[in-house]
């Protein structure tokens, strides 16, 4: 009985600290993936402060409890009750630190927030409640047939004592009732409201930022990356899925081969002396040594097989994500700075690397210190797995533990840069503004302000960098010190020989590079993980306007638009449009017009889907909107703005945009009947010619028909016009209105205007005030009305004459 409860022991307490960090994983993962489907939160149960504190101080009893284990065991090894000296160094000391290191990293002080423990937490409580029950009833077992003394007695108080412990705590935090969701301590700040249930169209937007230091950690970024991972992991390529599976194997290659050159070491050092070469030994050292380290063949071989998949990833990453920003509604494009957006497009690269560092060198990393304790565990002391693991172990924790510290200053020192990049960005696309204003001096001073900000939170993390180093080498050199005198001492009364020593010096040796390149190699880490949520961020937008699972394409539209009691608000404070009735008949041509703020351009953008209507319908012939895909409707439609935005490209190009099969002659034909061919000819490169950023080479006039030629290319059903003409001269507008009335012909024509002159011929005019429709008819039945319309009439060309008058 006694060798059965010694030989579960083994078992038992090595499967313990396994189990806390693999519960306390899958508890984190299965949390967030909850909270983030469910819009809940994390388990977390409301603790007062006194009894956070009071929960804190027995989890502190307890994890000194461990440590008074590893000490008694350590005086009781001479007479212990275990049945063997290697049970208890084996089945005591490394696994019982390891439970001890999980505890203490649990209690240390968050650099935010208060102690407030977590469902996970009480999770991993009630792993721990099962194993030291277990223990206590294992070590009962083994007690009850030995001679029991002071030391085994202060062993089994101390079980029993954890045991308590635990049980005290899970039962304080279960009796604690649940908190206020809006509690400003709790709330999450990566969760966001979920929008109207069942309703398809408009989604309510929530600005996504990335968390702050003291709420993104790493297992936030791996669950968010679980929202990208289909762009990652090549399911469509089953060769580069063969090339990451090869990696992968090379990886777990390297791990084995780290272990055999120290290894190998120590057997040359014991072959040298007697007389011979050891060319065997030594030809297997070299081997060993060739194919080991970044630089070593099976390192090469697996960098060369992961060039393509590195470079298909960042191809899927880029372009999904420029996929996905063109396919945001306008209500995000509205919101936004076009330098942060273009800044977070550009983070493909960041979390490509981001992968590359965890996959074949984070990992890695861990993976040699775990190696390194289980192999000197298994054949030599199992005091030097003990101390390599508690060195490894605390030497990562505390730099990714002294990161969170850090990384609030390296988040600031990105907000920070991105603000100087948005601001060259926008100086330089409002350049002419910028000289109207004699502003050179202002845009210097607001960078300048950027620049020294930045510079602040540089100073902050390069600080907090060299402090980190300091701190690691001291680990690393105790742990170095622990090791050379254990080892020293054993050769010195004969347990042990000199090429273990060597290759234990060896193996610290090799340990050394790849934890003291850590300290910098976690900064870059972070430091393209910050800039990787920016793209992550990206990708959790969603369009606030969306198709319905069933919404058929339009094929053929007749051009019949229908309002129908259609309210809408960009502000639940104040309506945009109330009530709005309207039927337009295919091939009539209506004139929208009205003070500025009445809701004339809203309503354009309703029928566009660029937003969706708080109540009532929108019908194209007859059906509404939301039924039809947007792509399909928008195909049907063509737009002639106010302001026309050119591509820095060629003529050609610009107009062929609308429609991409068309040929020269059809662009020839459009250009004509826009009356701008002949000016496009009589440019040196014709066609061709650049048209300069934003096509600020050409004039307003030339512009204006540029996409009046790429609506006739275009050939819609519905023209939408939001003051097309507003900003020409007028003789330009009388050139540009001819050319309008003829690509209105037949069609569905919506026109948005100010100057009443130019909407005169309209089959209706619909006048808009404050959101609403209050006139409507004819433009000689509204003058005779003498309503709102007429005043505006009478306003508009009273102007013209006082001026001639003058």
């Amino acid at each position: 009985m006694e060798d059965l409860a010694s030989s579960a022991r083994v078992v038992l307490l090595p499967a313990y600290p396994i189990s806390l960090a693999g519960v306390y994983l899958v508890s984190s993962i299965w949390l967030k993936i909850r909270r983030g489907r469910a819009n809940i939160d994390d388990g977390l149960f409301f603790i007062s402060d006194a009894r956070a504190r009071l929960m804190r101080w027995l989890l502190c009893v307890f994890t000194v409890s461990l440590l008074g284990s590893i000490l008694v065991a350590q005086f009781n090894l001479p007479h212990s009750f275990l049945a063997v000296r290697w049970v208890i160094l084996t089945a005591t000391y490394a696994p019982t630190t390891a439970v001890f290191l999980f505890f203490a990293a649990s209690l240390l002080p968050d650099p935010d927030l208060p102690y407030r423990p977590s469902a996970t937490n009480v999770h991993t409580w009630i792993t721990a409640i099962i194993f030291e029950a277990a223990i206590v009833v294992l070590d009962c077992v083994a007690a009850s047939n030995c001679p029991i003394d002071v030391l085994t007695v202060l062993w089994l108080v101390l079980a029993y004592g954890r045991l308590a412990l635990l049980v005290a705590t899970c039962s304080i935090w279960s009796i604690s009732s649940r908190g206020d969701p809006k509690d400003p301590a709790r709330e999450s700040l990566l969760n966001s409201d979920a929008g109207e249930e069942g309703r398809y169209g408009t989604v309510e937007a929530s600005p996504q930022k990335p968390g702050d230091a003291q709420s993104t950690n790493w297992l936030d970024y791996l669950v968010g990356l679980g929202v990208i991972f289909p762009l990652i992991w090549p399911a469509d390529s089953v060769s580069m899925q063969l090339r990451a599976i090869i990696c992968i194997v090379i990886l777990i290659a390297q791990r084995i081969v780290n272990v055999l050159v120290p290894l190998q070491l120590g057997r040359v050092v014991a072959s040298l002396g007697k007389g011979h070469i050891p060319y065997k030994e030594l030809s297997l050292y070299i081997v060993c040594r060739a194919v080991q380290g970044q630089q070593g063949v099976l390192a090469s071989i697996r960098a060369l097989l992961w060039i393509p998949f590195g470079q298909a990833t960042y191809r899927r990453l880029t372009e999904s994500a420029f996929k996905h920003v063109l396919s945001l509604s306008l209500q995000f494009h509205l919101g936004k700075r076009l330098g942060e957006v273009m800044s977070a497009l550009n983070k493909g690269s960041a979390l490509n690397t981001f992968l590359d560092s965890l996959v074949f060198q984070l990992f890695p990393m861990v993976a040699d210190i775990g190696v390194a304790a289980v192999y000197f565990l298994v054949n030599f002391d199992p005091f030097y797995s003990l101390i390599i693991l508690a060195m490894g172990g605390t030497y990562l924790f505390v730099t990714i533990y002294m990161a969170k510290y850090r990384g609030r200053a390296r988040r600031q020192m990105v907000n920070c840069d991105r603000e100087m990049e948005a601001i060259k960005s926008d100086a330089i696309m409002a350049y002419d503004v910028v000289h109207y204003n004699s502003a050179v001096d202002q845009e210097q001073r607001r960078l300048s302000d950027r620049v020294t900000a930045f510079q602040r939170a540089e100073f902050g993390v390069l600080v907090s960098l060299n402090l980190l180093n300091t701190v690691q080498n001291l680990i690393f050199t105790l742990g170095v010190a622990l090791v050379s005198f254990l080892s020293a001492y054993n050769i010195s009364i004969g347990v042990e020989e000199v090429p273990l020593f060597v290759s234990l010096v060896a193996y610290l040796a090799q340990l050394q590079a790849p934890l003291g390149f850590f300290g910098s190699f976690y900064t870059q880490i972070q430091n393209n993980l910050i800039d990787a949520e920016r793209m992550l961020a990206l990708f959790n937008e969603k369009p606030s306007v969306t198709d319905k699972p069933d919404a058929i394409d339009l094929v053929d539209c007749k051009g019949h638009i229908t309002f129908e009691d259609v309210t809408f608000a960009y502000d639940p404070r104040r309506l945009a449009l109330t009530k709005i009735n309207l039927d337009i008949p295919p091939g009539r041509s209506v004139a929208i017009v009205g003070e500025s703020g009445s809701g004339k351009s809203t309503l354009l953008r309703l029928l566009f889907r660029f937003y969706q209507p708080d109540s009532g319908r929108i019908l194209i012939d007859g059906r509404s909107v939301e039924d039809i895909t947007i792509e399909s409707l928008r195909k049907h439609m063509g737009v002639v703005p106010q302001e026309t935005m050119l591509f820095n490209d060629t003529l050609m190009y610009n107009l062929l945009y609308a429609s991409p099969s068309a040929t020269e002659e059809d662009v020839y034909a459009a250009c004509r009947a826009a009356s701008v061919h002949d000016k496009i000819m009589a440019l040196p490169d014709g066609y061709q010619t650049q048209v300069g950023e934003r096509g600020l080479r050409l004039s307003g006039g030339e512009k204006q028909r540029i996409a009046i030629a790429r609506v006739l290319l275009k050939s819609p059903r519905i023209i939408l016009m939001d003051e097309a003409t507003a900003s020409l001269d007028s003789e330009t507008e009388k050139s540009i209105q001819a050319s309008l009335a003829k690509i209105s012909i037949g069609r569905t024509t919506i026109t948005i205007a100010h100057r009443l002159s130019t909407i005169t011929h309209c089959d209706e005019i619909v006048v808009f005030h404050n959101g609403t429709i209050v006139e409507r008819g004819t433009h000689t039945q509204l003058l005779m009305q003498r309503g709102r319309y007429w005043q505006m009439w009478d306003k508009q060309t009273r102007e013209p004459r006082s001026a001639s008058a003058e």
